[in-house]
C-alpha cells in the first residue's frame, strides 16, 4: 500500500506541462536574448529543425556510421503485401525484428514482429512510411544524453538513464494479466496489451520466471527509467565522443543504445538503436526515487546547453528556422490552429 501511494504521488506520470515548468523561463530568456523564438532548431544542423519533432529516423540513421546501428530498411507508405514481403526478404533481416514509423515519437507505432504474417498485418496498406530494423544484440537498454561543443568538437556525456522493461514474476498460478493487475505501473498498460497480445496476457509463467511483457523500452509503455549515472565511465565518454566525431551537424540529444551488460556499457561497447535531437529527454528524471525538485534541477542542467550551442552555431552562420516555419510544422504535425499565435509572437521571428 505504501509503495502504491508513493508511486501515485511521484511525478513520473504527471502532465508534461508541470514537468517542464522550470524550462519556460530559460526558454524565454534565450528567446529574448537572441530575438529568435525558435533558437533551439539550429543546435543539430544536420537534423530537420534540430530534431524538435517531425524528423525522419531514416534520415538520422544516414548520418551515422552503418556499423553502429542495426541493419535497417525502409517500407514506403501504402506498400502492398507483396511489396512488404519482397522488401523484407531482400533486406535479409531475420525475425524477430522491430517495426517503427519513420516519423514518430514516444514509442508510438513501434512493434516487435516474429513472422511474415505479423509483418504484413503491421505494414500493408499503411499511410505512413515505416522502418524494419534488426534486433540489436543485448538485453539491456540505456539512454545517453550528450552535448557537443561546436568550437572544439569535444563531447560531454551529460547523463545515463537505465531502462527496466515492464515485466512480471510468475507464481505458477496467476496469469500475466492477473500479475499486471497487481502492479500500479502494469495496470496502466493492460488495455493496450490486451489488444496487442492477448495470448501473452492469458499465459501462466512458472514460479520465479520473469516474463518480459513489453519489449519496447519507452516510458509511456511501462518501462521504468532510473538513474544509471554510476555507469558513466571515462571509457564510455570516449566512445560517445568518438562516435559523434564521425558525424557532422549533431551537437545535442540522446542516443538510445543496447548492450550485453553493464560492464560492456562501462567499456563503451554498445549498439545505437535510435538517435534523438533537441527535444530529447534525460530519462533518469523519471526515476521514482527522484523528487520533482531533483527532476527540475536535472532537466534545467541539461537544457542550459541548448542556448549556448545555438549561439555558437549562429556565429558560424547556422541560423534557426523562423518561428513562422516552426508553427507551420506544429500545425501540420499536431493539427493545431496556429494563425493567431503567429501574430502574437511574430516580433520574435
Amino acid at each position: 500500500m505504501l509503495r502504491t501511494l508513493t508511486d501515485r504521488l511521484n511525478h513520473e506520470y504527471w502532465p508534461w506541462q508541470v514537468i517542464y515548468l522550470p524550462v519556460v523561463p530559460l526558454y524565454l530568456y534565450q528567446a529574448i536574448r537572441q530575438r529568435r523564438a525558435a533558437f533551439f532548431t539550429n543546435v543539430n544542423p544536420a537534423i530537420d529543425m534540430g530534431g524538435f519533432f517531425g524528423e525522419s529516423k531514416s534520415a538520422i540513421y544516414s548520418l551515422l556510421p552503418k556499423e553502429i546501428f542495426p541493419q535497417t530498411c525502409l517500407i514506403p507508405s501504402y506498400s502492398t503485401e507483396a511489396d512488404v514481403i519482397r522488401t523484407h526478404r531482400a533486406s535479409g533481416i531475420s525475425f524477430p525484428l522491430i517495426v517503427k514509423p519513420d516519423v514518430g515519437e514516444r514509442g508510438q507505432g513501434v512493434v516487435r514482429v516474429t513472422d511474415e504474417s505479423e509483418l504484413v498485418r503491421a505494414l500493408a496498406g499503411k499511410p505512413n512510411t515505416f522502418l524494419l530494423q534488426a534486433m540489436a544484440p543485448g538485453d539491456l537498454e540505456f539512454g545517453l544524453m550528450f552535448a557537443r561543443d561546436p568550437a572544439t568538437g569535444n563531447t560531454t556525456l551529460l547523463s545515463v538513464a537505465g531502462k527496466e522493461f515492464l515485466s512480471v514474476t510468475g507464481d505458477g498460478r496467476s496469469t500475466v494479466l492477473e500479475l499486471l493487475s497487481k502492479q500500479w505501473r502494469g495496470r496502466k498498460q493492460i488495455e493496450r496489451l490486451l489488444e496487442l497480445d492477448p495470448v501473452l496476457l492469458s499465459s501462466v509463467p512458472s514460479p520465479g520466471m520473469i516474463a518480459r511483457v513489453e519489449p519496447i523500452g519507452n516510458h509511456c509503455r511501462g518501462t521504468l527509467f532510473n538513474d544509471a549515472n554510476h555507469l558513466a565511465t571515462p571509457a564510455l565518454g570516449i566512445a560517445v565522443d568518438g562516435l559523434l566525431a564521425m558525424t557532422e551537424g549533431i551537437y545535442y540529444g540522446r542516443m538510445d543504445v543496447r548492450c550485453e551488460s553493464e560492464v560492456a556499457l562501462r567499456e563503451g561497447r554498445f549498439t545505437v538503436i535510435e538517435m534523438n535531437g533537441v527535444s530529447s529527454e534525460p530519462g533518469h528524471i523519471y526515476d521514482p526515487r527522484y523528487s520533482i525538485f531533483q527532476c527540475w534541477r536535472e532537466l534545467t542542467r541539461h537544457v542550459r546547453h541548448v542556448g549556448s550551442i545555438s549561439r555558437q552555431l549562429q556565429r558560424t552562420g547556422t541560423e534557426p528556422v523562423s518561428f513562422h516555419a516552426l508553427l507551420g510544422r506544429m500545425g501540420t504535425h499536431l493539427g493545431w490552429r496556429v494563425g493567431p499565435l503567429r501574430r502574437v509572437v511574430s516580433w520574435f521571428a
